[in-house]
């Protein structure tokens, strides 16, 4: 029966001699030092040992890690506690615990702070009747992948715990709500909340139950068993959660990682930090459901999508555009400067950016004309293009930013950069946002704007 002890000694105490040919090589045992980072996992350990070297071995630790051990007995970890005066973590991961009998620690041990417990076969109801109550400056527990289908506090209806602020409870068998929401009574303050793997299949119906975790901010549900969007949405009443992991989830069905994005950040408009990224385009994403919705009912979430609608209108059907057509290697166009009362026309490349164009110009009128933007009209009915340029011609709006807008003649904004070539029909009603490599590519080849369209 292995001990901490002989576990100890084989670890940090053995020696060793060799013999070289005309010399030797003598490795001196090490004297007792006082640990604070003790490490004796998958020693065979099966107690913790007696005598002073016990006690001299735990006197200064602060971290213990006695996982894939033997130990059985909640007796040898009371043990280890009464002597390791300043033990703040402890991992006991894959040791038979799941029999408490009937312990009962004859003291507190507020010091501990973090207690690691996966796949020891503890139940709930022993941990809150003889292991949390004595440890009252506990923080952080885990106790995943135990087979833990209820979190309620019948068995100990006085427990509470305002320290602990991060409950692990990965991979067990908690599929009901009701039980979840017991934890915000017992730990108030709770701000990471892991369900991961836990065939849960709701959270509740009642905001007010959900508004009862006022403190978390983070929450993990990874892998869960919910079925519908409107569940997805409830995540909402979480008070103030910003931060929320929920991938692996059959509702998904094929999507890619940017349509699960994009419909997560419609749906939960308060959350900022979806599975690890941040939603910096949240009305893009809110006019992708809308659209999405009227083509997939599958994905409709009436009360979101009303309030969508009330936000953003109704939008108008997509349309498919073709930007590949336009086969013009020149554009001849009307040049008007009106505050220097210039009116020429004027032939460019389709290759030329607004910015060469800009500078042909200077050359032509010998002008500086000092603008990074240029408007540019197209009359329906007409190839003669219209540009007037000025720097007070436009309402200021993000430079990298083209709009065309449906009406007898189309506008476009455009910077410096920009190739001004797109081609689009009458009816047609496009937006471009901010042209990032994720939603507007320039063809270098062929001057024209490449891109995912979204209607106004």
């Amino acid at each position: 029966m292995c001990s901490v002890v002989e576990a100890y000694s084989e670890k940090y105490e053995e020696g060793f001699e060799g013999d070289g040919d005309s010399w030797s090589i003598v490795f001196v045992k090490r004297q007792h030092y006082k640990l604070s980072n003790l490490i004796l996992d998958n020693c065979g350990i099966e107690t913790l040992g007696t005598g002073d070297k016990l006690m001299n071995i735990c006197e200064a630790v602060t971290e213990c890690d006695l996982s894939k051990n033997k130990i059985s007995s909640w007796q040898e970890v009371i043990k280890l506690l009464d002597i390791a005066p300043k033990l703040e973590v402890l991992c006991l991961s894959k040791n038979s615990l799941h029999d408490c009998g009937s312990i009962s620690p004859s003291s507190s041990y507020p010091r501990l702070t973090s207690l690691v417990l996966p796949s020891t076969g503890i139940s709930w109801d022993s941990l809150l009747i003889s292991i949390l109550p004595s440890l009252p400056g506990l923080k952080m527990l885990n106790i995943g992948h135990n087979n833990i289908s209820s979190l309620g506090k019948d068995s100990n209806p006085s427990f509470s715990n305002p320290n602990l602020t991060s409950l692990n409870l990965i991979q067990n068998d908690v599929s009901c709500f009701i039980d979840v929401s017991a934890l915000a009574e017992m730990f108030p303050n709770l701000n990471t909340l892991i369900l991961s793997d836990n065939p849960l299949l709701s959270f509740g119906d009642d905001k007010e139950v959900i508004a009862r975790f006022g403190k978390l901010s983070k929450l993990h549900v990874n892998n869960i068993s919910i079925k519908t969007w409107s569940e997805v949405s409830k995540l909402r009443w979480f008070p103030v959660l910003n931060d929320v992991r929920m991938i692996h989830w059959d509702i998904f069905g094929d999507m890619n990682e940017e349509e699960r994005r994009m419909i997560l950040g419609a749906l939960l408009p308060t959350i900022p930090l979806i599975n690890g990224a941040e939603i910096s385009d949240r009305p893009t994403a809110e006019r992708w459901y809308m659209r999405r919705c009227a083509n997939n009912p599958s994905i409709r979430e009436d009360q979101r999508l009303a309030e969508l609608e009330e936000k953003h209108g109704i939008l108008p059907e997509l349309r498919d555009i073709s930007l590949r057509d336009f086969t013009e290697e020149t554009i001849k166009l009307t040049i008007a400067i009106p505050d220097k009362a210039i009116l020429m026309e004027k032939s460019f490349s389709v290759y030329d950016t607004f910015g060469a164009m800009i500078q042909s110009l200077e050359e032509e009128v010998k002008l500086s004309l000092s603008i990074n933007r240029v408007r540019l009209r197209k009359q329906l009915d007409t190839t003669i293009y219209s540009v007037q340029v000025g720097p007070d011609m436009i309402p200021e709006k993000d430079p990298g930013t083209v709009t065309i807008v449906s009406m007898a003649q189309m506008l476009y904004q455009v910077c410096t950069g920009v190739r001004p070539l797109v081609k689009a029909e009458e009816g047609d009603c496009i937006e471009l946002q901010r042209a990032t490599k994720a939603e507007v590519k320039f063809d270098a080849a062929h001057g024209f704007v490449r891109s995912r369209l979204t209607s106004l």
